[in-house]
């Protein structure tokens, strides 16, 4: 198995887009003071849903606002539970995760008389950028690029303006580190969190969404394989900067890409390259995590 440069960065993207979608628009809960590490839950769930929708519907653009939808709901629960009946959010999430993998798995036996996958559908359409498309060292990258990883740049400038530009994203911020201080000050605190929990469910649905109307042309159970959990790990190492997560989802979508260019090159079991992005992941979310702490460490001396 032969490969490029080119190759391996258009991977990058198509493997990096559910990991910024996901962690880029799920930071605005974590910032609000909201926990959710039901990402790895609601991620199948926004994919299975558009699959259905686009299947029974025939239009992808139709699945694509149902995943968007299903995620929001998903998290509108997930807000319930945490924001109003104040449940420990860790609970929560695991109970969505749970949920995800029984719901999906007896909602295809039952509309599809199988126990893990759908009916094949149409997919998004894919876009390609005039002039380079047409230069052979870089065709590859700008070839066949999936709507939502177009979307997933987008999401993140927007994001980075909503959080640090506007008064929404002042309150976001305030409702995390100061919520006493924030209601005191008028802030609404509990709608504020509500709000940014929502912002979450919708990019995480769009990335379950790209997984099985985009990536794929269905869904296949097991085809999130922890995504939602790297999604937790890309905003922990970047910082919970919108723009820091999409670079950091870039980074671990390059791990991903490296471990398929790897398979089949060098004399190494499959399982142990596959292994490369969730070594990588802890890896980097360890050395993140203990720079913060010995940085806090300094300050306090």
């Amino acid at each position: 198995m032969t490969f490029s440069i080119a190759s391996v960065i258009a991977r990058m993207f198509a493997s990096a887009t559910p990991l910024a979608l996901g962690g880029v628009g799920g930071l605005f809960g974590e910032r609000s003071g909201v926990t959710n590490i039901g990402r790895e839950g609601t991620m199948p769930l926004g994919a299975f849903g558009p699959a259905i929708a686009a299947y029974y519907l025939g239009n992808p653009w139709l699945g694509l606002l149902f995943g968007a939808l299903t995620g929001m709901l998903i998290s509108l629960i997930h807000a319930f539970f945490c924001v109003t009946l104040k449940v420990n959010h860790n609970i929560i999430g695991l109970a969505i995760n749970i949920l995800a993998l029984n719901s999906t798995v007896y909602l295809s036996s039952v509309l599809f008389n199988n126990k893990g996958y759908t009916a094949q559908i149409k997919k998004l359409p894919q876009i390609s950028v005039p002039i380079l498309k047409d230069i052979p060292a870089v065709s590859e990258i700008f070839t066949n690029i999936s709507v939502l990883t177009v979307i997933a740049i987008i999401v993140a400038v927007v994001a980075w303006l909503l959080l640090y530009k506007t008064r929404f994203g002042l309150h976001v911020v305030s409702s995390g580190e100061a919520p006493t201080a924030a209601f005191v000050m008028g802030v609404n605190v509990k709608r504020t969190r509500y709000i940014a929990v929502l912002i979450g469910g919708l990019t995480c649905g769009l990335a379950g969404a790209h997984m099985s109307i985009s990536y794929l042309n269905m869904y296949v159970k097991g085809m999130i394989s922890g995504r939602g959990f790297i999604a937790i790990a890309a905003i922990l190492f970047g910082r919970y900067n919108p723009v820091g997560v999409f670079f950091a989802a870039l980074f671990f979508g390059l791990t991903d890409a490296v471990q398929m260019a790897l398979q089949g090159t060098i004399n190494i079991p499959n399982e142990v390259v596959q292994c490369i992005p969730y070594v990588l992941t802890i890896l980097a979310v360890a050395f993140n995590e203990a720079a913060v702490a010995r940085k806090k460490r300094v300050k306090a001396i």
